[in-house]
């Protein structure tokens, strides 16, 4: 386990280092271009790119990452909009592990095989909704609700802003719905194949109640397969908020990105080159750790993984 998690994480700065050049020379090379096609913009010399990200590296060596346009720095300018992204991931991630596995329980009954006819109504629909689509939906019927089927001069539950309070509410159901039918369907699914097998039988047979097999052995076997796919939510989660923050006008690391990417943009740090490097290598740094901490947990409930790792080495060995 410990061989396995130091190859990981040597391999961790080299990814790094990719992801923040790859996002440097992308906004280092197309911001000229864009700056040309504005008419009001001066026509400078395009400095080469290599000296200038040397001069660039050599301040995240000494842990400076830049500044943007506006000379704020860029670690400033991230801190400011992370708490807001981190609030509500956190938020509509613990909905999702705590209602996805919970629907996925109660999808397995012991009078009956395979998961409950319900659970893979809900997990189909919610599987085929993206996370946007799921937002502009609930955006419209909310709209149609406050203009049509109320009196109130203005909506209880806000649209668009921020706040921990009832701005909370859509942003959270658009980011969490998806991932809970995806950890439900996996958790009803490998349950409902783990209580077909003979151990299950045996245990019934001297006495144990169903309820307490799924409880102490039957869901314990899956639960690494459960983490891994609470681990895949949450990168999705990550991925969606760029669209989602935008659409509830949430002051996150996602309406960050898109103010800086988006070419429309009238940001002031559109396609800053010590910006775009650092959120790409970020979102790196971030994909890569919430891999590395789902599957160091799976390998740490699931004594079979440890020992699938062993054999592996074994083999390699021979």
């Amino acid at each position: 386990m410990t061989s396995y998690l130091l190859r990981r994480l040597a391999f961790l700065p080299l990814a790094l280092l990719i992801a923040n050049f790859v996002g440097f020379a992308f906004a280092f090379s197309v911001s000229p271009v864009v700056q040309a096609s504005n008419p009001y913009a001066s026509l400078q010399t395009i400095p080469p790119l290599l000296p200038m990200y040397g001069d660039y590296f050599q301040g995240l060596l000494r842990g400076d990452f830049g500044q943007t346009f506006t000379r704020e720095s860029v670690l400033d300018a991230i801190s400011r909009f992370s708490l807001a992204s981190v609030g509500l991931l956190g938020i509509a991630l613990s909905l999702s592990v705590i209602f996805g596995i919970l629907l996925g329980r109660l999808a397995v009954r012991r009078s009956r095989n395979g998961i409950a006819p319900w659970l893979t109504f809900l997990s189909t629909i919610g599987l085929a909704l993206p996370s946007f689509y799921i937002a502009i939906l609930l955006i419209a019927i909310l709209l149609a609700y406050f203009l049509y089927g109320t009196d109130l001069a203005t909506p209880s539950i806000p649209f668009q802003g921020f706040g921990w309070d009832a701005h909370l509410l859509l942003p959270v159901l658009a980011l969490a719905i998806q991932p809970t039918v995806k950890i439900a369907r996996v958790t009803g699914g490998l349950l409902s194949e783990e209580l077909e097998k003979q151990y299950v039988v045996s245990e019934l047979a001297f006495g144990f109640s169903f309820q307490s097999i799924k409880s102490k052995f039957a869901f314990r076997n899956i639960l690494a397969a459960v983490i891994l796919t609470v681990a895949a939510s949450l990168r999705l989660m990550i991925a969606e908020l760029i669209i989602i923050e935008r659409l509830f006008n949430w002051p996150g690391i996602g309406r960050l990105i898109g103010s800086v990417l988006d070419l429309g943009s009238t940001s002031t740090d559109l396609l800053s080159p010590p910006m775009v490097a650092a959120l790409l290598t970020l979102l790196v740094a971030t994909f890569l750790l919430i891999d590395l901490i789902a599957t160091f947990l799976a390998r740490l409930v699931d004594p079979r993984l440890r020992m699938d790792l062993g054999a592996e080495r074994g083999k390699e060995a021979e």
